[in-house]
């Protein structure tokens, strides 16, 4: 294999759509399937294949229900293909379903050697790493606490610690930038940075497109489970978000629990057309955000996210604090004026912020390239397009001549 880490051939994985999950084995074939089986079936991964150099960072990237966190659960062994096999040379520390195997009555002390023994360290690396685990999750003040009087960011943190603590060459990671504030997201970043340095192979799952250009070598785009690219991150940056601006509606389940537990999301409008909008500069940008509140929010306010080339360029809300949010239907509409946005594609989030009332801290959630925007090159007297950036900011000038 010479400086191969994982060569993948054929990977696939079928599941069964409510009901009973047959078992499944390598020699499986489609045509033994009757049509009922078929039907009530679906691939959440089919026939990807790929080959991993040691020192390699993998970004992989795609729509929610893509594959990716199907595919790193057959590498990590958490899960059997249905068809198709990865040979991985190398031991593998898994950074996917944060928390797992945390016990809420035990301390974090406790917490920590339990886990850390769940993930495959031995006493002995466990207590070698102690102290920098604690220093990493910043709860050196709550170590003796029980976890379940962690709020969930404390929590959330002390386990991505154990989790980025554990030796291995091969390291796979879901979505940790959801984890924590921004500053202890900056820090899960320079770990990752850390561990090319070190020689580690990584295989990185992200919606930060700007974290996938900064820190991958190379970029798999998923779709519909399928492998769609395979090559330069930014030309793979530049395939999803055209695969995101395809989109024509959204699903009621999309941002289901994305937020609170407390919402369901039902759609989103960018003038008034579902998931993709064009637009020309003059004529501004209203979103319009629909669902339900399942019960009452003492807190909340809802916030839409514009990107562009996976940098987010502003963050607008609809409010300058939270507010009470009654059960039932709600709609909510957030307005940018003409002349702000320049010529290209944009991604749009949704998000919010409950000031803590749910122990979520003071951070902002965000659900991201839920959809696009395609703002026009169309030129106008009031909107020079020739020049740099990518925003226009309200201004006055005055000049002097003396």
């Amino acid at each position: 294999m010479g400086d191969i880490a994982i060569r993948a051939h054929g990977l696939s994985k079928r599941y069964a759509i409510g009901g009973t999950q047959r078992q499944w084995n390598g020699l499986a074939k489609d045509r033994s399937l009757s049509k009922q089986e078929d039907a009530n079936t679906i691939w959440a991964l089919r026939d990807v294949s790929f080959e991993v150099k040691q020192g390699e960072v993998l970004g992989i990237i795609g729509r929610n229900g893509s594959g990716k966190s199907t595919l790193l659960k057959i590498l990590s062994r958490i899960t059997k293909p249905t068809r198709g096999e990865a040979d991985i040379h190398g031991r593998v520390g898994s950074l996917l379903e944060v928390g797992t195997g945390f016990h809420p009555e035990l301390t974090g002390r406790e917490n920590i050697r339990l886990n850390g023994v769940l993930l495959g360290m031995k006493k002995a690396e466990i207590d070698r790493r102690f102290d920098a685990i604690v220093a990493f999750a910043e709860v050196e003040n709550f170590i003796d606490t029980p976890v379940k009087r962690y709020s969930s960011g404390m929590y959330m943190r002390l386990a991505f610690a154990v989790a980025a603590h554990v030796q291995c060459e091969i390291l796979l990671v879901d979505e940790v930038l959801a984890v924590g504030d921004a500053q202890f997201q900056k820090k899960c970043l320079t770990m990752l940075e850390q561990q090319q340095v070190k020689g580690r192979t990584v295989f990185f799952v992200s919606h930060n497109m700007g974290a996938i250009r900064t820190l991958c070598t190379r970029v798999l785009v998923l779709r519909s489970g399928e492998l769609s690219y395979d090559g330069e991150p930014n030309e793979g940056v530049r395939k999803y978000l055209e695969m995101v601006g395809e989109t024509t509606g959204l699903s009621p389940n999309d941002f289901l629990g994305t937020l609170t537990d407390k919402m369901v999301f039902t759609s989103l409008e960018i003038n008034g057309r579902y998931g993709f909008s064009a637009a020309s500069p003059e004529e501004g940008v209203t979103f319009v955000l629909r669902g339900d509140c399942l019960e009452r929010v003492p807190k909340f306010r809802f916030s839409v996210s514009v990107s562009r080339d996976g940098l987010r360029i502003f963050t607008v809300h609809d409010g300058h604090v939270p507010a009470p949010i009654e059960k039932g239907y709600f709609r909510v509409t957030i307005s940018i004026p003409p002349y702000t946005l320049r010529p290209g594609l944009h991604t749009i989030g949704i998000g919010g912020h409950d000031g803590g009332v749910y122990d979520i801290g003071n951070d902002w959630l965000y659900a991201n390239d839920i959809a696009t925007l395609d703002i026009k090159s169309e030129w106008s007297e009031k909107n020079d397009f020739g020049g740099t950036g990518i925003v226009n900011v309200p201004h006055v000038g005055t000049r002097e001549c003396i």
